[in-house]
């Protein structure tokens, strides 16, 4: 896998992907982390499986977010007068190089000391019950935009006067906490759905997933009784593509700091609570303007294509200080075949029988998939590792190249089959993989009701549906929300919450 990994690090001819902006390669990373929280770094462990579990209880449901919530996670919530904890915590930033923090600008998490622990100062914790999403700048920047929502529902619900008051401060909090976890995993289901899976799938499985002409056929398991049971293939295979979208740099807003006013993979990893307490909290310059990350301009931070490709800097961002550790593609490569999952020729041929059709339109799956030595895509792949097959240090034999032509690693096939296809050219997913990733992210949709509300219905009738059962009938909790179909709608439903500069 080493060799493998080796060859991949290369430049792609065509590099960004003007089909998604950047703010997608970490949101869908966010979305990652919702649906999978390992007990152990498996990658990290000699890719022993021993303990390997996820402790993840229920998909998609912003439990990266929201933790157990209160009760469970009470440092993640301010404090409350009621008696209970329903507001999710923000920290203020600082101006840049200064050392006070500006609580009425509130665009960082809240991070934490404990005292007497330090002998300098700074703040190695983040309030989070997430640790994984304060693990660089970008991705604890979307966990802000995301708790302001929580807050900005909590404040609409408080001013709303159709909600009556049990009398007790205490149970309206509890009330008030439930329905606005749920408006927001709603919401945020409806943005994965309208705007995350049409960037990402194929447009014919997207199509046939929507419209119902292809049923899911793997009921997500695990829904009714937890923790839920994530196909190996897809958590340790499949949705692992977005590696090959990250970029070099970053421009975070027009006060990026020079040369060139891009940040590197590298400051980005480590400007943490973890790895740089001094730092914390964030420096106004460190703040997103989420226009050059969601937007469509001449500032904006596309993507890198999605490909059989990576950079040396990004393996080397990776590993940080320790040389010896693996890069992200050995990684990806190490941990899927540790999980032993099916292989991807066994995976087409069950699938064939369903999605046929599907494959008819991939260079890689239309063909006879019954002959283990030579499957459809083996001439393409052999080819494609024979012309790179003598990067320095890293020379495939024909016999490593037959093994991997027919026998591909499942992180290597989801990126060569979106980045080879001269009909794709990595601008999406391929057809193998996008009806992987559709079938557990329309299986969540169809099966994992939260609070019974239908997943096929549209947001307004499933925002009326909360508000009914948690108000006593109130069918008007959450007027306005249903606009938010995606995450420009998000952003500009946030306003100057989270605009750079603030309020600007």
């Amino acid at each position: 896998m080493e060799k493998l990994a080796g060859i991949i690090q290369f430049e792609p001819a065509k590099d960004f992907n003007p089909d998604i902006p950047s703010g997608y390669t970490y949101f869908l990373q966010l979305i990652a982390h919702d649906l999978v929280q390992s007990s152990l770094f498996l990658s990290r462990n000699q890719s022993s499986v021993l303990g390997l579990s996820n402790v993840r209880s229920r998909p998609l449901r912003l439990e990266t977010i929201f933790g157990g919530g209160p009760v469970q996670c009470p440092y993640a919530y301010e404090v409350s007068d009621s008696g209970f904890r329903d507001r999710l915590r923000l920290g203020g930033v600082r101006s840049d190089g200064e050392c006070n923090i500006d609580t009425g600008d509130l665009r960082d998490v809240a991070r934490a000391r404990a005292t007497g622990v330090l002998a300098k100062e700074g703040y190695p914790e983040a309030l989070i019950p997430d640790a994984r999403n304060d693990s660089h700048a970008i991705l604890s920047q979307i966990v802000v935009m995301l708790h302001h929502l929580q807050n900005q529902i909590l404040e609409n619900l408080s001013a709303n006067a159709k909600i009556r008051s049990t009398g007790s401060p205490f149970i309206d909090a509890q009330r008030k906490f439930v329905a606005t976890q749920s408006a927001c995993a709603l919401i945020y289901r409806r943005i994965i759905r309208d705007d995350v899976l049409p960037k990402i799938l194929h447009p014919d499985v997207r199509a046939a997933y929507e419209s119902g002409v292809i049923q899911v056929i793997d009921r997500p398991q695990g829904l009714d009784n937890g923790p839920w049971l994530v196909p190996l293939e897809f958590s340790f295979g499949f949705f692992r593509f977005g590696h090959a979208m990250i970029r070099a740099k970053y421009s975070f807003n027009p006060e990026t700091p020079p040369p060139y006013g891009r940040l590197g993979l590298t400051e980005i990893i480590e400007h943490t609570s973890e790895k740089n307490p001094a730092l914390m909290p964030f420096e106004n310059s460190w703040t997103i303007d989420w226009q050059r990350f969601f937007g469509n301009g001449e500032a904006t931070n596309f993507s890198v294509r999605i490909g059989p490709w990576s950079r040396m800097d990004i393996e080397n961002a990776v590993r940080g200080s320790e040389p010896n550790e693996p890069g992200l593609t050995v990684r990806d490569l190490t941990s899927s075949i540790a999980t032993q999952p099916w292989s991807v020729r066994a995976l087409a041929e069950t699938l064939s029988k369903t999605h046929g059709k599907l494959f008819r339109s991939s260079p890689y799956l239309a063909g006879a998939l019954d002959d283990p030595k030579n499957p459809p895509w083996y001439a393409a792949v052999s080819l494609w590792l024979s012309d790179r097959r003598c990067r320095p240090g890293q020379t495939l034999n024909d016999d490593e190249i037959r093994i991997l032509a027919a026998d591909p690693p499942i992180p290597f096939f989801a990126r060569f089959e979106a980045g080879v296809d001269p009909n794709i050219e990595g601008r999406h997913l391929g057809v193998l993989t996008s009806i992987v990733v559709a079938d557990v992210f329309y299986g969540i949709f169809q099966y994992d009701r939260l609070l019974g509300a239908d997943g096929n219905q549209d947001l307004a009738g499933q925002l009326q549906h909360v508000s009914e059962l948690v108000f006593d009938g109130e069918p008007g909790a959450f007027p306005g929300l249903e606009s938010i179909t995606t995450v420009n709608s998000l952003i500009d439903f946030l306003g100057a919450r989270i605009k750079f500069p603030i309020g600007g």
